[in-house]
């Protein structure tokens, strides 16, 4: 029996050196072939557009689908079509991206018609007891009878599930595709190494359907097998960076030795450069640690989503107190670590103000990197339950998910033209629109100016003097858009012009313009890259300076920090980021003999000396590298490739020789 498992990516716009391994369909195939022995065939897809070639020469008996959110609508494309290819075979889908509300399943299965039957929770074990229940009833009249557990189908249009089994706290009987040998192509292709270690999530965020999937239990894995893969993959990839597909990654004492083993392998080879983790959600000395065992391969994330009491009990999160929060800031400061967290927004009874003082106390506390994320809708998650939905007065649009969309062939002439959209939410009872946008631009500034840390030497001096970062950002936008005839201000209107188009009112407008063959053009052309990336490569490319003035205006007219100390600091903080206009490979500055050593304290200010000296930046490497894939990122979708390779738009800074 032929079966074929597909975690299908789009591919247009990137190489396998920006796409994850599919250790998800690894798994099942392993633990397939384990139980059916060689009574079956099973092959491995990533690729759409080989999929749809090797149906087309080899019809397969069973196929399988991966459904994430990133690539719904492609299956649902591909799936569609592969039915025509394949009208006998038994297509099966599973993965995340399954709501747990019955209606919408229900909506689901009679959109994604070519699906026979749902997988829900773990695939592993259904899907092997569908394929030997598919060898003994495929020519029986009796289609659903005797089905395995964990199914849901449609059936007369009504929908059908079959009993569900429990999960098991320890994960013994799946076997590990890399050690197989079942993921080796994929290695060798450059695709990113993801590793699991665990199974689900404790917690019960609304936002999220992690612990929702998984009843709230943490289901771990053989430790020995993970150390093994580890090791194994360490000798086959060359991949710049890492994935820990865990969702708490130092909830068990073991993730400290699964942090050594990595960090072993790094030392050994060179790579990977970087690891995305995402560490317990309450930190600990455990996370400390293994913050510190890491090093520069990860910036530990220390969430927090919200800080308003309200917004945390309607969400359903306890974050750890600020004083332990800030505790924890210094102490992965003191072995070297930068800090990152996120914050959701609108998320149910966050306001403006609010929001903003969340923003206040991150930047108050040194939180390095501050990512602030548009509020999404995830299928199983509690905040897409229409109860939650009408409780907060939900509106919700649509848009792109940048860089999923391409154009996909099956080698017989046949084209499908596909692309990605999310629904996210727009307005709740306590935020409006108008203030998204407004945060729009706030959030560009904090990305640019604070996380790329285009201008955050200027911002800790204001912070220094009892000036909060995020006043500044504010003051930046407001004098930036005072003249309108101005620059400046017409790069707010351009980036405001964009902000406002990137939204759709529904699934219908978003799929109607992008049918438009010039609009679909322009977008599998990258003309609808992520705004804070295309905006911030504006503005280094062409309004820097102008923007360099307003920031140390916008200081200056505090009338707080000595001249001379405002001057020597905005001298060197406009150096670190030439206009990428100017072809600069060094620049030389002159600055107070005496810069770096000044500690900067209002209470007891120590005079910056008289006596000059020269200091030169120079280009490191990795903004060379940089620069020419910015030179070079026509047709490649450029805010994936930085993301899954460990490149941050921070590496255009000049060092300092």
């Amino acid at each position: 029996m032929r079966i074929y498992l597909a975690d299908l990516a789009h591919t247009y716009s990137v190489d396998d050196r920006s796409l994850p391994i599919p250790l998800g369909i690894g798994y099942i195939k392993a633990y397939a072939l384990e139980n059916l022995g060689d009574s079956v065939s099973i092959e491995l897809f990533k690729h759409p557009d080989r999929l749809m070639k090797t149906i087309n020469r080899e019809p397969p008996d069973i196929i399988g689908f991966a459904n994430y959110g990133w690539n719904e609508k492609l299956n649902k494309s591909v799936g569609a079509h592969v039915r025509s290819l394949a009208p006998n075979a038994l297509i099966v889908a599973g993965g995340p991206n399954i709501d747990s509300d019955p209606n919408n399943r229900g909506i689901f299965l009679k959109e994604h018609n070519y699906i026979d039957y749902l997988i829900i929770d773990g695939g592993e074990q259904p899907f092997t007891e569908i394929v030997k229940w598919w060898k003994n009833n495929q020519n029986k009249h009796s289609k659903n009878c005797n089905l395995p557990d964990n199914l849901v189908f449609l059936e007369n249009g009504f929908l059908q599930e079959t009993d569900e089994r429990p999960l098991k706290k320890i994960i013994d009987d799946i076997p590990s595709p890399y050690l197989a040998g079942y993921l080796d192509d994929f290695l060798a292709s450059g695709m990113i190494p993801l590793f699991e270690t665990n199974r689900g999530c404790p917690f019960k965020c609304t936002f999220c359907a992690w612990g929702s999937a998984s009843k709230d239990l943490v289901r771990r894995m053989s430790l020995d097998q993970a150390l093994a893969e580890i090791e194994y993959v360490g000798k086959r990839s060359n991949a710049r960076n890492w994935i820990i597909c865990d969702a708490n990654f130092g909830i068990l004492k073991r993730d400290v030795e699964l942090a050594k083993a990595i960090r072993a392998v790094r030392n050994k080879t060179g790579t990977p450069e970087k690891c995305h983790i995402w560490l317990a959600k309450n930190a600990t000395e455990r996370n400390l640690e293994i913050g510190e065992i890491f090093g520069d391969m990860t910036v530990p994330v220390m969430a927090v989503q919200s800080l308003e009491n309200e917004v945390l009990k309607n969400i359903k999160r306890d974050n750890i107190s600020l004083d332990t929060y800030a505790d924890y800031q210094q102490k992965f400061h003191s072995i070297g670590s930068r800090t990152y967290s996120d914050l959701i927004v609108p998320l149910p009874g966050e306001t403006l103000h609010s929001h903003l003082a969340a923003l206040r106390e991150l930047m108050s506390l040194g939180v390095d990197i501050i990512q602030n994320h548009n509020m999404r809708l995830l299928a199983g998650a509690e905040t897409n339950d229409p109860k939650t939905r009408k409780k907060f007065n939900f509106k919700t649009r649509c848009r792109l998910i940048h860089g999923d969309a391409g154009i996909y062939h099956d080698g017989n002439g046949h084209e499908l033209r596909v692309f990605e959209f999310e629904e996210s939410l727009r307005q709740t009872s306590t935020i409006n629109e108008d203030e998204l946008f407004y945060l729009r631009k706030i959030h560009f500034l904090v990305d640019l100016c604070w996380n790329i840390e285009v201008y955050k030497p200027l911002l800790k001096l204001a912070m220094a003097y009892g000036v909060n970062p995020v006043d500044i950002l504010i003051k930046v936008l407001e004098s930036s858009t005072e003249n309108k005839n101005s620059i400046s201000s017409e790069f707010w209107r351009k980036l405001d012009e964009y902000s406002q188009q990137e939204w759709f009112d529904d699934e219908k407008a978003i799929e109607h313009y992008f049918s438009k063959e010039d609009n679909f053009r322009n977008l599998i052309s990258q003309e609808f890259e992520k705004l804070n990336i295309k905006f911030s490569i504006m503005l280094l490319r062409d309004v820097k300076t102008v923007f360099d003035k307003h920031f140390k205006d916008s200081i200056k007219i505090l009338n707080l920090i000595p001249n001379d100390i405002l001057n020597a600091v905005s001298e060197y903080t406009f150096a670190q980021f030439p206009s990428l206009n100017n072809d600069t490979s060094k620049i030389t500055i002159n600055l107070p003999e005496n810069y770096f050593d000044i500690k900067i304290d209002p209470a007891n200010i120590n005079p910056m000396s008289r006596s000059m000296k020269r200091f030169c930046f120079i280009e490191s490497n990795k903004r060379t590298e940089l620069r020419n894939l910015l030179n070079n990122a026509k047709q490649k979708t450029l805010s994936k490739i930085l993301n899954t390779q460990g490149i941050s738009l921070r590496d255009l800074r000049l060092e300092l020789s």
